[in-house]
């Protein structure tokens, strides 16, 4: 598959189940895409790409320095329709509110709760809603 074909079955999907993300579509020359939809503060932006034929998400700040980013991709063995599934996921616990996000050196990092020890007592949890 191409980079062309990867981002049009990848737009299509977002239109039909996350359209909120296609406010803000910046095309590339590689025919790959990037999207995003702003927090409620307007303090970070929640990005979806399409890069190097794999789907990434993360989350910046206004003067697009990432938080976090993980990638979705053909390289774990996934089909595109697996990916697409997957990011439905992550998307629906972040903007649902079911991920916790922890505050640490101003980046919001996704926090797992197999990460509880490492906790340092100052900091801080969030929820999307709350970013």
């Amino acid at each position: 598959m191409n980079q062309a074909l990867y981002s049009e079955i990848t737009l299509k999907y977002l239109k039909k189940n996350h359209p909120e993300f296609l406010e803000n579509v910046d095309f590339k020359e590689d025919h790959s895409f990037d999207c995003s939809i702003k927090s409620v503060s307007g303090n970070r932006f929640l990005w979806i790409a399409t890069y190097d034929l794999e789907i990434t998400i993360g989350l910046e700040n206004y003067k697009k320095e990432c938080d976090w980013h993980f990638h979705i991709g053909a390289s774990g063995g996934n089909n595109q329709t697996e990916e697409l599934k997957e990011l439905t996921k992550q998307l629906n616990e972040i903007l649902n509110n079911e991920q916790v996000f922890i505050l640490e050196n101003d980046k919001y990092i996704p926090f797992d709760k197999n990460d509880e020890p490492v906790v340092k007592g100052d900091e801080k949890f969030f929820m999307w809603n709350e970013i």
